[in-house]
């Protein structure tokens, strides 16, 4: 029969008539939720299509906008034994669609990233990694071809171009941008029509001018798609050069067409909106993903994945990591299928928080990733929920 678990940590069964009911099977497992009108059955099931993999926290560049440069967590790199135990864990989903190489790290910097991949495509499903292609020079992108890659996105904008002459590299943009020419020349000779690449860009004051330039580059690259995003900010002086809410129009970008031997498509480019408003929507938890991090780590996004500090409007947060567990000590079907991970999900799907930002008293609740209806931690002012600030 279902094992019902409640409040207060007693367990109860359905009759059989009620499964029926519900047209569930004997031995489902529900979750239930009391509320104001009654009760809510979130039924435990293994639906997982999307999983964020952060294979390292190390990167070879020290962007001036990166979490990296404020989070309180220490970095490192995913063992190769812990990912194969993700992916034999992972084999247990079977919706899943997609595996995403990405994290505030750079995934290239892993010594056996393309071997990753290759592991993660046996599951069935689709490879993403994001990347600065500093590192997707031929014998990298051979590997990542060979690998099964079917999708890379690559951040190009104005704080990588300041990460550049930080690090001496004159050459940088011509080395990134001869990196993606290559990678779709070695596409080409295999006679395939992957992978699929996509370009990053973060909007702010200073890279407005070149956001313009952005459909012209993909064109000439290649790119079907541009992902553009608004700057996260973790200082005061990063708090100013916001772009969101402010008097200036949103921009536009027009679409290009992206040629290949006998098939032409519409390259479009992805916005982000551009004022705060009453609709919030979690992709995350829509698109049914979660966020492994490099220690195994369990985390229902980016958002609350480390523990860093940002502002919003004006407002300095201190977000700390949200962990439900690590993989090494339990599997991620139970993590999935947890009653703290089964109930979070349902509240952020019905988004049952206050919103913050409307608000406007700035309390100590919100100040510490909390809110004053009692969620710890909160999502009353996530820019992700606002579709504000994006990831691939």
């Amino acid at each position: 029969m279902a094992r019902l678990k409640i409040e207060l940590d007693r367990t109860v069964r359905l009759p059989g008539e009620l499964l029926r009911h519900y047209g569930l099977s004997p031995g489902t497992e529900v979750v239930v939720e009391s509320q104001e009108d009654g009760w809510a059955f979130h039924v435990v099931r293994p639906d997982l299509r999307k999983v964020y993999v952060e294979v390292t926290a190390l990167c070879n560049l020290s962007c001036p906008i990166c979490i990296r440069q404020v989070w309180r967590d220490r970095p490192g790199s995913m063992p190769w034994e812990l990912f194969e135990e993700l992916i034999h864990q992972l084999r247990a989903f079977p919706e899943l669609r997609r595996v995403i190489f990405g994290g505030f790290g750079e995934p290239l910097v892993h010594p056996r990233i393309a071997d990753m991949v290759a592991l993660a495509r046996t599951l069935g499903a689709g490879a993403t990694l994001t990347t600065n292609g500093l590192l997707l020079d031929r014998g990298m992108a051979r590997e990542l071809l060979g690998a099964g890659l079917d999708t890379i996105v690559v951040s190009i904008d104005a704080a990588h171009l300041q990460a550049y002459r930080q690090a001496g590299l004159a050459d940088g943009l011509d080395r990134v941008l001869d990196n993606i020419r290559g990678l779709r020349a070695l596409a080409r000779e295999r006679g395939g029509l992957v992978p699929r690449i996509g370009l990053e860009f973060v909007l702010t004051r200073d890279s407005l001018s070149n956001l313009q330039d952005v459909p012209r580059l993909a064109q000439a690259l290649g790119a079907s798609f541009a992902l553009i995003t608004h700057l996260l900010p973790h200082t005061p002086d990063q708090a100013q050069a916001i772009l969101y809410d402010h008097e200036e129009p949103a921009p536009t970008l027009s679409g290009w067409p992206v040629l290949g031997a006998d098939w032409l498509i519409w390259g479009m480019a992805r916005m982000p909106r551009f004022r705060w408003g009453a609709w919030r929507r979690c992709r995350f938890v829509e698109e049914r993903a979660t966020v492994i991090r490099w220690d195994g780590g369990v985390s229902p996004c980016y958002a609350l994945m480390h523990s860093y500090p940002y502002y919003i409007y004006g407002r300095r947060k201190e977000v700390t990591a949200y962990i439900l567990g690590f993989i090494q000590d339990r599997s991620l079907v139970e993590i999935w299928g947890s009653e703290e991970y089964v109930r979070f999900r349902a509240k952020v799907r019905a988004f049952r928080f206050p919103s913050c930002v409307d608000c406007g008293m700035a309390c100590d609740y919100a100040a510490h990733n909390e809110d004053c209806w009692g969620n710890s931690p909160s999502c009353a002012d996530c820019l992700w929920a606002q579709d504000i600030v994006r990831c691939p």
